[in-house]
């Protein structure tokens, strides 16, 4: 069964999102560290994170089932 969830909920389960897939990408970049020409990538791993984040979440959105969709307008 679903349940509604807060705003708190929803904004906490972002954050620890966005911080895991920051770290994970952060982590990724610094093995390939010796193919780069620059060691301040930060700004970059950022909109990266932001980037994939937000294109995971268009996806969770167009996946979601149309009924469902349609049960809130009927």
């Amino acid at each position: 069964m679903e349940r509604d969830i807060s705003y708190e909920e929803f904004t906490s389960f972002v954050e620890t999102y966005y911080l895991q897939s920051l770290k994970e990408l952060k982590e990724m970049d610094e093995i390939d560290m010796d193919e780069r020409c620059c060691d301040d990538e930060r700004e970059g791993l950022e909109i990266n994170t932001q980037e994939n984040v937000m294109g995971n979440v268009n996806m969770i959105i167009e996946d979601i089932d149309k009924s469902k969709i349609d049960k809130i307008f009927c």
